[in-house]
């Protein structure tokens, strides 16, 4: 069964994963199979609280298990791999190679050094329609902070994620719905790959999707992330080491239905790559 993240108080989570498929994937962490109208997308809800009328609406989230895909073979799950250790030693790798791998250990040393020294700004703006590129960089550098502080390199922006984010956004706006899944079944890995990002379907690759909305001072790139890393499932997408690029979209207003007409944003955030 998938793990549910029990719901924060006033709030609930909504993220979906996606990591590349391992060879022989622990049996532990695969989840039954994949629904016919989601065959490449696996999601697990959990329901949360809401505000009293007139509140400010906490950050929303709902949570999610996992998409895998690797070239020809599929399979779900609801955490990162855990590797096991290897029984017989791997052969010494001969002088070169150590100098390569120390060389890009350095450059990864320096690249996490530098994030942690670049303070984030903006992180406590009211998304609205002026400021929405200063809300997007602010997200980016908190969630970049967080893997420095994990270890792992920064994600860089890649405009066909971002174009997959914002489509989904606008759409949840429009509709009014907050879902992974669109009303009509489109999922995540429908959008990336609409987007262009996934280039052919003999390429695997390495998909997850983290989504909030909160109103007021709650909307704030600050509120928002703070309450995706209090999520295991959220915190999974932003610390999965095999993501290399992402794509965020910030709407200055929440579903409406949702946020009972107050003033707030949605936020949608794709991690991804692509493994040839």
């Amino acid at each position: 069964m998938c793990r549910i993240a029990t719901p924060l108080a006033l709030a609930s989570i909504l993220a979906c994963a996606g990591f590349a498929a391992p060879a022989e994937a622990p049996a532990a962490t695969l989840v039954s199979p994949l629904p016919a109208h989601a065959r490449d997308f696996a999601r697990a809800a959990s329901a949360g609280g809401t505000a009293a009328p007139g509140r400010h609406h906490r950050p929303r989230v709902k949570s999610g298990c996992a998409v895998v895909k690797h070239h020809t073979r599929s399979a779900r799950r609801c955490a990162p791999r855990r590797t096991k250790p290897t029984r017989n030693p791997a052969p010494a790798a001969p002088p070169q190679q150590h100098s390569v791998v120390a060389g890009a250990k350095a450059s990864q040393s320096v690249t996490i050094a530098k994030v942690l020294a670049t303070p984030c700004q903006n992180t406590e703006l009211t998304p609205e329609a002026a400021n929405l590129a200063l809300v997007r960089a602010a997200i980016l550098c908190l969630v970049n902070t967080e893997r420095a502080q994990n270890g792992l390199d920064p994600l860089e922006t890649n405009p066909r994620l971002e174009a997959a984010a914002e489509s989904h956004g606008r759409e949840m706006i429009s509709v009014d719905y907050f879902d992974h899944v669109s009303p009509s079944g489109v999922t995540p890995v429908d959008r990336v790959r609409g987007a262009g990002y996934i280039p052919s379907p003999e390429d695997g690759y390495v998909i997850g999707e983290n989504l909030a909305w909160g109103t007021l001072s709650l909307s704030t790139p600050a509120s928002i992330v703070a309450a995706w890393i209090a999520s295991p499932e959220h915190l999974a997408n932003i610390l999965e080491g095999k993501y290399r690029e992402t794509g965020i979209d910030v709407e200055p207003e929440a579903p409406a239905s949702l946020a009972e007409h107050v003033q707030g944003a949605l936020y949608t955030q794709e991690f991804g790559v692509v493994v040839h």
